[in-house]
């Protein structure tokens, strides 16, 4: 079965919007379930504060903090600078250690 599709728009968000999406569903399909199945078990913040630490995050300007990056530290939410540099490993620059700790700091706001 040939499914023609345009994609409008690309962008990262957090498990807990996805979450948030896929509860929207009624009739799931297979996917949809697997999808919101997991999202339940392994978002680790509601939507309203994910978004508030992406907002906050993407305010400290820095260039080579993407927005993969930014959604992925998000979900995972590190404890430590250790877990952030594993997240981070793949980055072209390499991030300050001064940076990482601002990072941390506004990452420990919204721990539970």
């Amino acid at each position: 079965m040939n499914v023609d599709y345009e994609i409008l728009k690309e962008e990262f968000i957090p498990i807990a919007k996805v979450k948030e999406i896929l509860d929207k569903i009624k009739d799931k399909n297979y996917e949809q379930k697997l999808a919101y199945e997991h999202a339940k078990k392994f978002s680790k913040l509601d939507v309203k504060k994910a978004e508030a630490l992406i907002k906050e995050l993407s305010e400290l300007q820095m260039r080579k903090l993407k927005d993969d990056q930014i959604v992925k530290i998000v979900d995972l939410m590190p404890k430590d600078v250790e877990d952030l540099k594993v997240i981070l490993a793949k980055s072209q620059i390499p991030f300050k250690d001064e940076e990482l700790n601002k990072i941390m700091e506004i990452v420990k706001k919204y721990e539970k």
